[in-house]
């Protein structure tokens, strides 16, 4: 009869394409995990696995195991979590992942609070940008994963995982103290942006509405930079090589000859908190959780 560990192998080779990088996954040779494909097969009675080119291809035998894999797992770390909370400490390691700024503006001061409340409790952390955090988290491999995504582009989340919303994180305008830029009552007249010089992200969502932004407009402009970090960023800003947009979340303090300033319908993301269903019952995660809201609710009342 076949295990739950020959479905696990299934399962990861159906989702890594190849024996080599599912053995790498799973810590194992490729060839005991190739000898568990072929106990599975024998026992299944029919192909689970058929060679395409350099890669392995699921049959539909595959796709209903690696159905009965996710159940399994499923139910395992449910029963772990209920096993957990009959101990009333919160112990064990937790393993969560964030995009920089969250790491920074969230993670780091929540792991403070962690380390006076559950000493016991062992964390590791991943910095990885939200769609790269969200496959691992589904796999097991991270507990929970802070994310963002934009309030008129939502993240798409993967089945068995659920979401809670912490709040918005809006983007603002930085520029030299001595700027001649045109401030109304919401905030930088888009007019004062035309011919401006910019420090702009490498291309993805920032740097999108930017440019998105300032063609629409008919804006001249002239990207001088390509920064992601946020010290760059400021550092070029206050030796007056341009204007920059930089959300507020994890922001570091401001060079003195440097000011942010508010945009009208400027980019907001939405910060997210994401963990596998299975493990919500956890302690270990309601206390990451709720250390993290704790944080999230002093930045909002500082503003």
């Amino acid at each position: 009869m076949f295990t739950p560990e020959h479905l696990v192998s299934l399962k990861a080779v159906v989702e890594e394409g190849t024996l080599l990088a599912a053995a790498d996954r799973l810590g194992l040779t490729p060839s005991a995990v190739s000898q568990q494909l072929a106990r599975l097969q024998r026992e299944v009675g029919q192909p689970v696995l058929v060679r395409q080119g350099r890669g392995l291809r699921p049959t539909d035998a595959a796709a209903v195991l690696v159905g009965m894999a996710e159940e399994i797992e499923r139910l395992d770390e449910s029963t772990r979590a209920e096993l957990e909370r009959l101990d009333q400490d919160v112990a064990g390691p937790l393993t969560w992942a964030s995009f920089p700024t969250g790491l920074v503006g969230l993670l780091a001061p929540a792991t403070r609070l962690l380390a006076e409340r559950h000493a016991d409790l062992s964390l590791t952390f991943h910095e990885l940008d939200p769609d790269l955090s969200l496959e691992p988290l589904r796999r097991g491999e991270i507990d929970v994963a802070l994310v963002h995504d934009w309030t008129d582009r939502h993240l798409a989340l993967p089945d068995g995982v659920v979401s809670e919303v912490l709040g918005t994180d809006e983007v603002e305008l930085v520029a030299r103290a001595d700027h001649d830029l045109v401030i109304g009552a919401k905030g930088v007249e888009p007019e004062s942006l035309d011919g401006r010089t910019w420090i702009d992200d490498t291309p993805g969502v920032f740097s999108d509405w930017l440019i998105t932004a300032l063609r629409e407009r008919g804006y001249g402009y002239r990207i001088a930079a390509h920064v992601d970090h946020y010290p760059g960023k400021l550092a070029l800003v206050a030796a007056g090589v341009g204007v920059a947009l930089v959300p507020k979340l994890g922001r570091p303090e401001l060079p003195p000859e440097v000011v942010a300033l508010p945009l009208r319908r400027s980019p907001t993301r939405r910060i997210i908190m994401v963990h596998r269903e299975a493990s919500h019952r956890r302690p270990a995660i309601e206390a990451a959780l709720a250390a993290v809201r704790e944080v999230w609710a002093e930045l909002e009342a500082k503003g």
